[in-house]
């Protein structure tokens, strides 16, 4: 995504948890956003897009226990992608056969987590998530 932003797409983005700083092709929620605002909705969409996401990923490490065993990359990102895709078609393949509820059986329990990065961003991660929020989020009164 940073070559891609770099080469001039700017109209792509990632999405990611408070815990990942904000760049500008990574949008993050903006923290205690008042209810209503421009920035709240922001925030909502943003954690509405990454939600399933997020089950899936609960989903595959309750099934596959080793994917959450050090949280860490023990391979290069590529081959990583591709495990990830290969737990992701067998999860598919096990839907189908439909032998149990993801939803009850493998979700592991929520936790809050902390904000990892404490560093300010970016001026221009700052400016695209505001023109961002300004673009989409801003209700205009006509």
């Amino acid at each position: 995504m940073q070559r891609s932003f770099e080469n001039g797409n700017y109209n792509m983005f990632l999405i990611g948890g408070s815990g990942y700083p904000l760049e500008p092709w990574l949008m993050t929620p903006l923290p205690n956003q008042p209810e209503g605002g421009p920035k709240f909705r922001y925030n909502e969409v943003l954690c509405k897009a990454r939600n399933p996401v997020e089950r899936l990923f609960g989903v595959l490490k309750g099934t596959w226990r080793w994917l959450s065993q050090q949280r860490t990359l023990l391979y290069d990102p590529g081959y990583t992608g591709k495990v990830v895709k290969a737990c992701t078609v067998l999860h598919n393949l096990r839907l189908d056969d439909q032998t149990y509820d993801p939803e009850t059986e493998f979700l592991e329990p929520r936790t809050k987590s902390s904000n990892v990065n404490q560093d300010a961003p970016s001026s221009t991660a700052k400016r695209v998530q505001d023109r961002l929020i300004a673009n989409y989020f801003t209700l205009i009164k006509r």
